[in-house]
């Protein structure tokens, strides 16, 4: 049975280092996420795109190019 979670639910999740818990329980993740080697390089081109539209801005106000 699916349930969405509401705002006041939120409190019942907890981080403990790497592990996530919900409600004292640990949550198991059933796989990890693997990309294929494009998905990487994409994943990648847009990391650093967003870097560069981020820093671009802030270089020009303050006269670095």
């Amino acid at each position: 049975m699916r349930k969405t979670i509401g705002m006041e639910e939120l409190d019942n999740f907890e981080v403990d280092g790497d592990r996530l818990y919900w409600k004292g329980t640990a949550v198991v993740m059933e796989r990890k996420l693997t990309l294929d080697w494009y998905q990487t390089l994409l994943a990648t081109a847009a990391a650093a795109g967003a870097l560069l539209a981020g820093v671009h801005p802030f270089g020009a106000t303050f006269g670095w190019w």
